[in-house]
């Protein structure tokens, strides 16, 4: 069942008019911090641990 399905429970149509569509927005924050992780975590390049971060020398 669609979660905006107001003809199987009108009661969340009733909820989303007073409080907001707490799910959409629990979903649009989820996908916007995993957006942050994927642009800020690079797991790309594996390196030793211990291993030196810049240029071999």
């Amino acid at each position: 069942m669609p979660a905006n399905d107001a003809t199987q429970a009108p009661i969340y149509h009733t909820l989303v008019q007073e409080q907001g569509d707490v799910v959409a927005t629990a979903r649009e924050t989820a996908e916007e911090i995993k957006q942050t992780a994927e642009d800020v975590l690079d797991f790309s390049t594996p390196t030793r641990v211990g291993a030196p971060a810049g240029p071999a020398s």
